[in-house]
């Protein structure tokens, strides 16, 4: 077997198991975790802008009168979080009535999954019940929690676990020799 050959065989070998997990990891709309910047900034909807984020360089979202739904629920906003071109992150905010209808939808996609309670307290000190459900691939966590910052509003988060602690560890670098950051 020629060498080039081989190099092509042990190249395939590799590159197939990543464009496994690729296909079976989170997207929302067909932008997955992980992908290019492209999809999101060259499309008129969005706009994007230069961040300084923990997580993220790039954050896109919607123009103002532009709309948006996740399981015909209504968006309240949507914002797509890039790291060096890369998609880390996406966050929506829907009206915590239609959370429900967003939940099952969620695990009729994606299936079952793990859900977490706590009980919360407003500024009257009436309490509510906060529901978190997680979706989790072996680099990837979906989260939808019924209440996020506000009683009237809930929150659906993708993130690409596996690019957090690279830009994690990255950040840990620099914070312990700053000529790494020149």
């Amino acid at each position: 077997m020629s060498p080039r050959w081989l190099a092509l065989r042990v190249f395939c070998l590799l590159c197939a198991p990543v464009a496994v997990a690729a296909a079976g990891g989170f997207a929302f709309k067909g932008i997955e975790l992980g992908s290019g910047i492209a999809a999101v900034a060259n499309n008129p909807r969005y706009e994007c802008r230069t961040a300084n984020a923990p997580a993220a360089d790039t954050i896109c979202g919607l123009r103002p009168r532009e709309r948006e739904t996740i399981a015909s629920a209504p968006v309240r906003s949507i914002f797509f979080f890039y790291y060096d071109g890369r998609l880390t992150s996406i966050s929506l905010h829907v009206d915590e009535p239609r959370f429900a209808e967003v939940v099952e939808a969620l695990g009729g996609k994606y299936g079952e999954s793990a859900v977490t309670r706590e009980a919360l307290r407003n500024l009257k000190g009436v309490a509510f019940e906060n529901r978190t459900h997680t979706w989790k691939t072996a680099t990837q966590t979906l989260l939808a929690r019924r209440y996020s910052g506000r009683v009237d509003q809930s929150l659906i988060r993708y993130t690409d676990d596996a690019a957090m602690r690279r830009i994690e560890a990255g950040r840990a670098a620099v914070a312990k020799d700053p000529r790494k950051d020149l």
